[in-house]
């Protein structure tokens, strides 16, 4: 079946809502010429299955070359197959199942089998009651593909925000805003926007921090001494970007037609924005690694777990981005 490309997903966290958004794609999402395969527990669909009385066939493999296209194909990889959920609970179990699926994914992409990555939403606290410690999905797909510079990138079609800084208080910020970060973010920006988007001349905007840009320096110092001198050894780079431009206008419609990328300072500086106008919609995207990896945009959302009520919408932009990224990157090879 490798006739297509393959996009592999992470089974998430069983106790939220993941099981059910990537059956719902299954069943009612935009498909395209490729093949999806769940790596986790067949037995945690099976539970879903009979949980929201769903007619459909699961495919529980442990050979990509046992795929069959009418079925939700599950890759049996993790260390147990339980017939039971928590549902809505922050769960041991869960969160094993989750990081072992994380794990098995990123190795099948890591060594070519899939073609993407795309990692179902976990819940970090259970992940961590299972013994493994880590922030989220980014850190480790950075220690298992020994990628030491990457950003993290999310968007809604052409509008796109990657983050200088990212889950750190507001009282880190400005000491983590340094010429380095601002140009490296920028860099790998620029580099997988050729690459992956098939951007063939990005247009890149770099936020500022402080507000009004820091008013000539009334209100900090981060602009004249860290982001504007990236910006311009961006540009010696021969990179197309301007900035630092005042965070509070840098988001008007004419900039979003002009830019193919907006370069924000923090997390909420422009995440902020974009989920106000494509909440449910918008895709996670980790920049700066040798596989495609992309991710819905929300939480595991155990408050509606086991409900039928959760939205496939942000899963399945997320398929269908790593989808347009493997056939970008087929066309640059």
């Amino acid at each position: 079946m490798k006739n297509k490309p393959i996009i592999g997903i992470s089974m998430g966290d069983a106790s939220g809502i993941s099981p059910e958004i990537i059956i719902k794609y299954f069943l009612y999402g935009k498909k395209g010429n490729f093949n999806i395969v769940v790596f986790g527990a067949s037995n945690v669909f099976e539970f879903y299955k009979r949980l929201f009385k769903l007619d459909f066939k699961i495919n529980a493999i442990d050979r990509l070359d046992n795929i069959k296209e009418e079925a939700l194909n599950v890759f049996n990889c993790t260390s147990s197959n339980p017939k039971e959920v928590a549902i809505g609970q922050i769960d041991k179990q869960s969160g094993k199942l989750a990081f072992e699926s994380i794990n098995y994914a990123i190795d099948m992409a890591i060594s070519q089998k899939i073609d993407a990555y795309v990692s179902a939403p976990i819940n970090k606290k259970a992940m961590n009651l299972a013994g493994f410690n880590y922030p989220g999905h980014t850190e480790i797909l950075a220690q298992k593909t020994n990628t030491k510079k990457y950003v993290m990138m999310l968007g809604y079609r052409n509008f796109r925000v990657s983050l200088v800084t990212t889950h750190v208080s507001l009282r880190q910020v400005s000491d983590l805003v340094t010429k380095e970060r601002v140009f490296d973010t920028i860099l790998i920006s620029h580099k997988d926007l050729i690459e992956k988007f098939g951007v063939k001349k990005p247009k890149i905007l770099v936020c500022s921090l402080n507000p009004h840009n820091s008013e000539n320096g009334m209100f900090g110092s981060q602009e004249e001494l860290e982001i504007i001198p990236a910006v311009q050894q961006a540009k010696e780079s021969g990179i197309d970007v301007v900035g630092s431009v005042a965070a509070d206008t840098a988001f008007i419609p004419q900039n979003r037609k002009i830019y193919d990328l907006f370069v924000s300072m923090y997390h909420d500086q422009g995440l902020s924005v974009l989920k106000a106008l494509y909440f449910d919609k918008s895709v996670n995207i980790t920049l700066g690694l040798p596989i495609i990896r992309t991710s819905p945009d929300h939480g595991s959302a155990f408050d509606i777990a086991g409900k039928f009520i959760a939205s496939f919408q942000s899963m399945q932009e997320a398929i269908l981005q790593a989808y347009s990224m493997i056939k970008c990157t087929l066309k640059n090879r």
